[in-house]
């Protein structure tokens, strides 16, 4: 049927489309709705955080509308949480008309799992699913007497 055409290759890209597909539709279906949510899941606490570059190097937390940081976290400790940050904040930047003074929101969930979500973008991460002490660096922006542990 295809004379000449290299069936590895094309069953290859065949596949290659059908990932494509697969990961795409999920997202867009997750994205409006779609997805399959917790109908117990309700938030337990959360903090509107700003987060800005502190002079010695590290990230201060903010929260909205405040002067002073409630805490400073060294970069080298928290890669994750700057890396996290900058992802968001690229995604920000390309959608949004929002600055960097529009808070991000974390969250501790009633079923244990802990978000960071920018609400400009609807861009949410479920910081478990990067690792248990990923999530807890996210943690310590709560309140400590309302998170369970």
């Amino acid at each position: 049927m295809f004379k000449g055409v290299n069936k590895a290759l094309l069953l290859g890209s065949v596949a290659v489309a059908a990932l494509l597909v697969i990961v795409i539709g999920t997202s867009v279906i997750d994205r409006h709705g779609g997805g399959v949510a917790d109908a117990s899941r309700r938030p337990l606490v959360s903090r509107a955080v700003v987060f800005r570059d502190a002079p010695s190097g590290g990230i201060a937390a903010f929260d909205q509308g405040a002067t002073e940081p409630f805490q400073v976290l060294e970069r080298e400790k928290n890669t994750f949480m700057a890396t996290s940050l900058r992802l968001l904040g690229q995604v920000r930047q390309t959608r949004s008309k929002a600055g960097p003074e529009t808070p991000f929101v974390v969250t501790q969930w009633s079923d244990g799992k802990l978000t960071l979500t920018d609400p400009t973008t609807g861009e949410t991460l479920e910081l478990a699913a990067y690792g248990q002490r990923n999530a807890d660096t996210f943690s310590q922006l709560l309140p400590q007497a309302s998170v369970p542990r």
